[in-house]
């Protein structure tokens, strides 16, 4: 057979693997001269045992058996080369033993190597799985949120740790062991109180092994749920002022968690009265704003947990003038001095417009004994104004006409003033006629309201002046004063009345 020193298989001392990976075993062999064919050498791979016949033995790899052989073990080294390294992919801790190479070259030419390669295959634990409850929802009671992992070979010697759970809780996490049958599992568990500032929170959970260098990690989002909270509307606009024909965006913003849905509201500028405008979208867009949409705007968002409202925003759309009219108002005020203070009242002339009107507005205003009273008047109807004031000792009344009316003022004032006149003339006819009667040697006597009338007494003419006033003695009168005297008083200045020379003609 040769030096048995020409005869040897050298191998790796030790290979370490996780469950699942693909190891390689290193091994070279040597035989003495002369060179035999390649072809000719038989390759074995025994676990166990270098012997084929022990029972312990179990054959992984025979070159010239491939059929009891798995397809996750090949022989990778060239036997031209006196290689014989054997792969195996998808290795188990089953796997785990000592590893033999063998060869064969006929006639009794066969060789085991004395060492073999210890292979010690690790169960990889298992990622972490993180649990938590299937509905969070804000203000719940102690929530419990754990991570584990199995498969772990060797007790006490896998840990778990957390990430991101600082600011969540104060608990200090806690881990315990179990047997699960054919290895160990570990756990680990801390409880937190949900806040809506906690939703989408990433945190973490590793799990490191210390016989084989080993981590490995998990993490997990926070879903909490919690209704519409911060809720503000905003408004993409251009440009600061909003004019008619803009390009203007409306967007509610909330903060919740489902999703809220979102309900807008617009209330009139100058009625008050509110509109709910039929969409539920975060965000309204005028594509060209006009004036009708100016007013106060919010919206209010809502998911199953609650509903938050915005504050009001105002939009003030902005346009040249347009529709220009002339509208006449007239402003009146009275004032009346009292004790107590006056109430005033107004009156209007035309019976078309009244108190209740939406052209008439009136603001009344005390200041100790004065009152004072505004009317305001849009309209282009000419009509009188009457103010009157009244406490509980009586009433004054005033009246009023605005420019509109002058000219029907100015015609009443003219008829007023000829109707005077006209009775004026018949007045002065009458005291004439009654004149005559009195000097003729008629008395006229009155027991009610006697007017006193007095002679008017002309100059004796001489005959040469006679005849130069004959002429206009006919047209020649005097006006007189006339008083309305009780008969008392006739008798008391029947001496000392004096006549009034008022004018002649």
């Amino acid at each position: 057979m040769g030096s048995v020193c020409q005869w040897s298989v050298w191998v790796d001392d030790t290979v370490q693997a996780w469950e699942g990976e693909s190891v390689i075993l290193n091994c070279s062999f040597q035989y003495p001269d002369p060179i035999r064919d390649p072809s000719t050498v038989i390759a074995r791979w025994l676990k166990n045992s270098p012997f084929p016949n022990n029972h312990q033995a179990a054959e992984i790899y025979n070159s010239r058996n491939l059929e009891i052989v798995s397809p996750d073990v090949q022989l990778i080294g060239d036997l031209n080369e006196r290689n014989c390294s054997l792969q195996i992919e998808n290795i188990h801790k089953a796997d785990t033993g000592i590893y033999y190479f063998r060869f064969e070259l006929g006639q009794g030419n066969n060789w085991s190597g004395e060492n073999g390669i210890n292979v010690q295959v690790y169960g990889r634990p298992s990622k972490p799985d993180i649990r938590v409850p299937s509905e969070i929802i804000e203000g719940d009671e102690m929530v419990s949120v754990t991570c584990s992992t199995t498969n772990i070979d060797q007790r006490g010697r896998a840990t778990l740790s957390w990430d991101g759970i600082s600011d969540l809780t104060d608990w200090v996490p806690r881990t315990e062991e179990q047997w699960a049958g054919y290895s160990w599992s570990l756990t680990s568990n801390f409880a937190f109180i949900p806040s809506y500032q906690h939703h989408n929170r990433v945190i973490k959970c590793m799990v490191n092994y210390i016989p084989f260098p080993y981590s490995d990690e998990a993490d997990l989002t926070l879903q909490i749920r919690y209704p519409p909270k911060n809720t503000v509307l905003l408004v993409n606009a251009s440009q600061e002022e909003i004019k008619e024909g803009d390009c203007v965006t409306l967007v509610c913003v909330g903060n919740s968690f489902p999703e809220a849905n979102y309900t807008w509201y617009k209330k009139d500028q100058f009625t008050n009265r509110t509109e709910v405008l039929s969409t539920v979208s975060s965000n309204i867009l005028f594509q060209k704003i006009s004036r009708k949409n100016s007013g106060f705007y919010n919206c209010m968002a809502t998911n199953y947990l609650g509903s938050s409202l915005s504050s009001e925003i105002e939009i003030d759309v902005q346009y040249k003038p347009d529709k220009v009219t002339i509208s006449q108002e007239v402003l009146y005020k009275c004032i009346a001095e009292a004790s107590p203070p006056a109430v005033i009242t107004w009156k209007i002339s035309d019976e078309s417009i009244n108190l209740t009107d939406p052209r008439v507005s009136i603001k009344s205003e005390f200041n100790g004994t004065h009152s004072v009273s505004t009317l305001r008047l849009e309209t282009t109807a000419s009509f009188c104004v009457s103010c009157l004031a009244q406490n509980k000792h009586g009433v004054s009344v005033t009246e009023r006409c605005p420019p509109g009316s002058f000219t029907k003022t100015l015609l009443l004032a003219v008829g007023v003033i000829a109707s005077g006149m006209v009775v004026i003339i018949i007045f002065v006819i009458v005291a004439w006629r009654k004149k005559k009667e009195v000097i003729g040697g008629q008395e006229l006597e009155s027991d009610s309201q006697p007017v006193i009338y007095t002679e008017v007494q002309t100059p004796k003419k001489t005959q040469a002046t006679q005849s130069e006033t004959s002429g206009r003695q006919e047209n020649e009168f005097a006006y007189a004063n006339l008083q309305h005297e009780s008969i008392g008083q006739r008798q008391a200045k029947a001496q000392s009345d004096k006549v009034e020379i008022l004018g002649a003609v």
